[in-house]
């Protein structure tokens, strides 16, 4: 297995597939992230651009789960798989399986209706634009890819906890309610190990939990949940004066994620809602000034 980007999600996918017996090679740009894949038994490969890769290893490779983030910030903000998927494609031989990480920030503002995996796509942001264009490069590459459009990422050190006990953390309260969507780690782990054992090119997965709702009701438990001060609410003007672009493209969208073509694969969610998923978070939190990913879609 090959992890391109092997960030929080690769690295979870790249211990479990390490103590089923796999060999994982995992790209970073960092000696520092080099380190810490060593360690959760990843191989570490340093390059900044797949094309880097050796055509040995490539050749070698039986699966691909392309992790790789955005570039740039903003405007500027990019996909670069429609730069380097040919060169993949020429090289991996071998390849019975690809899966590409994507959002369900490419449905866009769905006005609280719910979205599956036939509705149209209409992002909203440049984030969700870049990430359909990146979907669309790995769909058009011959390769026998997955699609896997993730729900905001919540887990061990990727949460909002921390940010809770500040009392610092702010929601935007709709009128109706806006909806969000969310997954464990564990579950996407699951998702994709079994989406590997039963390989169907071609296929586009949405990965949420059974539970969409407002964002604002999602904080306010979850503080209640771990003694934290309760969020400050924002009214949507008052939003548009305290949060970054970014965050407020978060709240302003809203759908419920239909996960039952997930179920096909799961019939059965480790963490069916974010309450059962508390547990496994009280005591590892993220520090309180970093971006969470639970801010996704």
């Amino acid at each position: 297995m090959l992890i391109l980007g092997c960030g929080y999600c690769g690295t979870w996918l790249g211990q479990t597939l390490h103590a089923r017996g796999w060999r994982v090679f995992g790209t970073t740009r960092s000696a520092e992230r080099a380190r810490a894949l060593h360690a959760a038994g990843i191989t570490p490969l340093i390059v900044r651009d797949p094309r880097a890769l050796p055509p040995t290893l490539l050749h070698s490779i039986d699966a691909v789960l392309d992790s790789i983030p955005l570039v740039g910030t903003g405007d500027g903000i990019r996909q670069m798989q429609s730069e380097w998927l040919a060169y993949l494609a020429t090289h991996c031989h071998r390849l019975g399986w690809a899966g590409y990480l994507s959002t369900t920030s490419v449905y866009g503002d769905a006005g609280g209706d719910w979205v599956h995996e036939a509705s149209p796509c209409h992002p909203t942001s440049r984030r969700g634009q870049q990430r359909l264009l990146a979907e669309r490069a790995w769909l058009n590459s011959g390769m026998p890819v997955e699609i896997f459009r993730l729900a905001g990422i919540y887990g061990p050190k990727r949460n909002i906890l921390a940010k809770l006990r500040s009392g610092n953390y702010a929601v935007v309260r709709w009128d109706p309610p806006h909806y969000s969507n969310r997954v464990h780690i564990v579950d996407i782990v699951a998702a994709l190990c079994t989406a590997l054992e039963h390989p169907s090119p071609g296929r586009i997965l949405n990965v949420a939990d059974d539970l969409p709702l407002p964002h604002e009701q999602y904080a306010c438990e979850l503080a209640s949940y771990i003694g934290a001060p309760a969020p400050r609410i924002l009214s949507p003007q008052e939003a548009t004066k305290v949060l970054s672009r970014r965050a407020l493209a978060f709240f302003q969208d809203s759908k419920r994620i239909d996960n039952a073509r997930l179920h096909t694969l799961l019939p059965q969610l480790h963490y069916p809602t974010f309450r059962e998923g508390w547990p496994s978070l009280v005591h590892d939190s993220e520090p309180a000034g970093a971006m969470t990913k639970d801010m996704v879609g």
